[in-house]
């Protein structure tokens, strides 16, 4: 459920356009596919327990028609390969490099953010969130092992790695010379942790621990100001997940919510709050500038919110969601979901099928540089 970098405005693209070829009818040349520059991608983790592997699905754009439409398990298609398990995190480094955490195989995957080819991974053992800086030559990531590894993205080697700072690393985030990453819980899941590590960005010598609500797992720089969510106890409605503000050494509370997401064109953060177990789900923004918390949907029909995204080039929405069990009647986490595209004022826009469990949003936009 996790992280991001969005955009997709105005985008230069061409149609997809993947043809299949009769394997028995030598007289045919199989056209090579054209692939989109631009777009949005989702990253699926699959299911770790049903054994099914993660996929990576593409948004493409369509400039002439105005038109998004949906490639489904492209990393695979491209590469002849699969994804592998648990994916858990993605981002694009500078525009070209779309950088993937992909937990179960112990690797950093790069891949080619105009071709979609995937160049020689980096090892990492149990990699799970990533951050990186505008500017920056190195990309940074938090593991299960209780250490952060920093990658030199001109080499593609592991230029340092910190000491053991905590059990079950979760979110990380990068704000100039600091870094913020999410101690969440214990290698066996049975205690949660209740700080956020700052570490020295260039050297990964820990700074300080930072008291947060019990169990962070996500951390965002919006600039002016670092947000923390935690998830709280699932079981001890006195302990809902929350998310802080860390502005000027001081935190402050800023609303319940179960995942957060960054919109860097009107300065303000989304949150969905979907408790564990059911109940109503809350959908809102708090306005960076005036402090204000509104509504942005109300009983939108998203059954089971699961990642959620801003393009920071125009305020569009990205939510996914999991589909209902027909059985159960609850959220199937071995089923396909679906994407949401809305306007920043509500509006859908469209709704696309995509993988199982789409943990992670990430846009591709020229503009954005």
């Amino acid at each position: 459920m996790k992280k991001y970098l969005l955009s997709i405005a105005v985008l230069m693209a061409a149609t997809i356009s993947f043809t299949s070829c009769d394997d028995d009818d030598d007289s045919k040349t199989c056209p090579t596919p054209v692939i989109p520059r631009y777009g949005v991608y989702v990253i699926n983790e699959g299911s770790y327990y049903s054994q099914i592997n993660g996929t990576l699905d593409f948004l493409g754009y369509d400039v002439a028609k105005g038109t998004y439409s949906m490639t489904r398990n492209i990393f695979e298609d491209v590469n002849g390969r699969s994804l592998g398990g648990t994916p858990n995190d993605a981002l694009i480094v500078g525009d070209s490099v779309l950088c993937i955490a992909v937990a179960d195989e112990n690797r950093v995957e790069f891949v080619n953010t105009t071709t979609k080819k995937a160049d020689a991974a980096v090892s990492i053992d149990n990699p799970r969130e990533l951050a990186y800086e505008s500017g920056s030559n190195y990309l940074y990531v938090s593991s299960y092992t209780g250490k952060v590894y920093k990658i030199d993205m001109t080499t593609r080697t592991i230029a340092g790695e910190s000491e053991k700072v905590g059990a079950n690393l979760e979110g990380i985030a990068v704000a100039g010379n600091k870094l913020y990453v999410c101690n969440s819980c214990s290698s066996d899941y049975t205690t949660y942790y209740k700080n956020v590590v700052e570490l020295n960005a260039s050297t990964l010598a820990k700074n300080q621990d930072i008291e947060v609500v019990d169990d962070p797992v996500d951390v965002i720089n919006a600039g002016s100001a670092i947000f923390i969510l935690s998830m709280g106890i699932y079981d001890d409605k006195d302990k809902p997940a929350t998310v802080q503000m860390l502005k000027d050494g001081q935190l402050s509370t800023i609303g319940n919510a179960t995942m957060m997401a960054y919109d860097a064109y009107n300065d303000q953060l989304y949150m969905i709050n979907a408790p564990y177990g059911g109940g109503d789900k809350e959908y809102k923004v708090y306005n960076l500038k005036n402090g204000q918390t509104t509504t942005f949907l109300t009983n939108p029909d998203i059954f089971s919110p699961y990642s959620l995204a801003v393009n920071p080039v125009n305020g569009d929405v990205f939510i996914t969601s999991s589909t209902k069990n027909p059985d159960t009647g609850y959220a199937d986490y071995t089923a396909d979901c679906k994407l949401y595209r809305y306007t920043s004022a509500g509006i859908l826009l469209g709704t696309y099928d995509c993988g199982v469990n789409p943990g992670t949003i990430v846009c591709d936009s020229y503009y954005q540089k």
